[in-house]
């Protein structure tokens, strides 16, 4: 069952979790740019990031969008708004603002070309409630776009990784006791459909890499101690034993000794237009 609270980020707000972040676009963005493209985001439009974190997505969004059109990036972490703030600086990109806020009690008066976000969905305390909500922040044929996890499991894996195995178990379980959706990107279709978008596309995808120079390691291992907190209070596993200093030279050890790969949940790619 899920907490009473299932509206709280998972991951938390830490220096690690910034960092995660940054692995994660390293890995995710060239399969996020190709979405956004596919979806429809074109030069001059305006676009709503929900989530955006230390501002990958708005990054991305806001190359696609040039600068006749106006990004705004949208997250409560004040510390990862700076990080992004510096990064669209340094890249001149003065058509990208940012905001401090929570996205489920996010109010405005202006209407968008395009929302989008990528794994933020999950961590809403009701998310097809406020895919319904989006109708009203965009004109009419403006685009939803969102890429979310289905972390209700992880793919399987040949051979057997026991390390790796055991902590995406518990990432499972830990997403299921703490989010009320964890099947987020499996429902995406569903509620855009019941929200009333039309031209609704969506596909799933799952990355695998491997190999003594993976990023993969890393950035394994950085959500594992994103979640360590979360992990022992809810009694999935204690901290103490995952020694998370050595944790990513320990799972390349035993990837690359076996001779195998790790993999992501299945990451969903969902867009629709309101009609």
């Amino acid at each position: 069952m899920p907490q009473d609270n299932p509206s709280s980020y998972v991951l938390g707000a830490s220096e690690h979790e910034r960092r995660r972040l940054t692995l994660q676009g390293r890995i995710l963005n060239p399969l996020t740019e190709r979405f956004l493209k596919r979806a429809g985001l074109w030069a001059g439009m305006r676009i709503l990031d929900l989530g955006c974190g230390i501002g990958d997505v708005s990054l991305i969004a806001a190359r696609l969008v040039g600068p006749q059109g106006l990004v705004t990036g949208l997250d409560p972490d004040s510390a990862a708004l700076d990080t992004a703030r510096k990064r669209a600086k340094e890249e001149n990109l003065l058509q990208l603002d940012f905001e401090q806020g929570n996205f489920e009690s996010y109010t405005t008066d202006r209407t968008y070309d395009a929302i989008i976000g990528r794994h933020v969905l999950i961590h809403s305390a009701d998310a097809p409630e406020w895919i319904g909500r989006m109708v009203s922040l965009l004109r009419r044929g403006g685009i939803v776009a969102f890429q979310e996890y289905d972390l209700s499991y992880f793919p399987p894996i040949e051979p057997d990784l026991p390390l790796f195995m055991e902590l995406r178990e518990c990432l499972v379980e830990l997403f299921g006791k703490a989010t009320r959706y964890p099947d987020t990107g499996a429902r995406l279709y569903h509620w855009m459909h019941r929200a009333g978008f039309s031209n609704t596309s969506c596909y799933g995808e799952c990355l695998m890499d491997g190999g003594p120079e993976s990023a993969f390691y890393e950035w394994f291992a950085e959500t594992v101690r994103s979640v360590a907190p979360q992990l022992a209070a809810l009694g999935v596993l204690e901290a103490s034993v995952l020694e998370l200093p050595t944790l990513a030279l320990r799972l390349r050890d035993e990837a690359v000794s076996a001779q195998g790969c790790l993999t992501t949940p299945l990451i969903v790619s969902c867009s629709g237009e309101r009609s």
